[in-house]
């Protein structure tokens, strides 16, 4: 059920049929595409590094040990922008891929687990239509699976239709669904969307706020760095218990930055949405950038080391594919060090 929780902050900025990033101020941020041959000289230097991971991989993969549901918030990190996130016993999946957008582009990390081992999905949340974030083959497997409900940026729907998917909504920023106890809101994010060569930003992107009675989890899917929005977001959410933020692909920088956030840039973005527990994605999957599997895990690592004045009580969690996130055990297990530091 769609319902009103507040008057929209701001609304997606348009002309015609396309989206463009809302400009508050500037953060020298473009919209103009990257040329085709300094894509591709990306694309052969990230395989060339890529090929140098070696058992760095098998150090990030952990046994998914999951159950059917829980009243109690779990977060599950299965790759890339996939989390399971189960609350208010609600299986929710984000972004799901289980294998690989194309050829090539070749998934390094497992997903974090069988598909046939997975709980029934209820609810299915898209960010945008980038083909690692909405996979024709994931996304029709789980309709044949579970038959979730599908919620999506709007311009997203058709698609959904045009592939035998009907139990689909499509939202603008800050509207709002309700399924049981727990609202979903779409809220803003600065990225960019296509499919085909034809379609640039013809459909709108964004990141959820999965809302239940206890707890508050924001799920930013792929977006630059802007103050402004975070800090929109977190006057709209005050209490985010959980900030699930990308954190890569990290170089090169003067690319990179235009749709999505280095490690630092994550770690600014957490600070400013108030979150108290904040989970890195998008990184380590697939070889989008120039920067090595492990460098945008090790940049935030470093960031959180020398930012603890800022941080006090603020938790981070670098999830393993597979590995669950409890947020009551780290509530209990976090105030229990924070104690015995007193």
């Amino acid at each position: 059920m769609k319902k009103k929780l507040f008057e929209p902050p701001f609304l997606p900025h348009k002309k015609g049929s396309t989206y463009y990033n809302y400009f508050p101020e500037d953060n020298g941020q473009t919209e103009q595409p990257e040329s085709l041959l300094r894509s591709m000289k990306m694309y052969l230097l990230s395989h060339l590094k890529g090929k140098k991971a070696g058992q760095e991989v098998h150090a990030w993969i952990d046994s998914y040990s999951g159950k059917d549901c829980s009243d109690e918030l779990v977060i599950t990190w299965l790759g890339h922008a996939t989390m399971l996130i189960q609350i208010a016993n609600l299986n929710i999946l984000t972004d799901p891929i289980i294998k690989s957008p194309s050829l090539l582009y070749k998934r390094i990390l497992p997903f974090g687990c069988q598909l046939e081992n997975l709980p029934k999905i209820d609810i299915v949340l898209l960010s945008h239509n980038h083909r690692d974030h909405m996979d024709s083959p994931t996304l029709k497997a789980l309709h044949t699976k579970d038959k979730p409900l599908f919620l999506v940026p709007e311009g997203n729907k058709k698609w959904f239709l045009s592939a035998g998917i009907e139990n689909v909504q499509e939202f603008s920023w800050w509207q709002t669904w309700q399924a049981g106890s727990v609202d979903f809101t779409f809220v803003p994010a600065w990225h960019w969307s296509q499919r085909g060569l034809f379609d640039h930003n013809k459909t709108l992107w964004g990141g959820w706020i999965i809302q239940s009675k206890q707890d508050t989890v924001y799920f930013a899917g792929d977006t630059a760095y802007n103050k402004y929005y975070f800090n929109t977001i977190k006057s709209c959410f005050p209490a985010i218990d959980v900030a699930i933020l990308p954190i890569g692909p990290c170089d090169p920088d003067e690319l990179m930055r235009r749709s999505h956030m280095s490690a630092q840039d994550a770690g600014n973005a957490f600070l400013d949405s108030g979150a108290t527990s904040f989970i890195p994605m998008h990184w380590g999957t697939f070889y989008f950038g120039t920067d090595l599997f492990h460098t945008p895990i090790e940049r935030l690592t470093t960031w959180w080391n020398q930012s603890q004045v800022l941080l006090e009580g603020k938790y981070l969690f670098a999830c393993k594919v597979g590995q669950q996130f409890h947020l009551e055990h780290h509530k209990s297990s976090y105030s229990n060090r924070h104690d015995q530091n007193r």
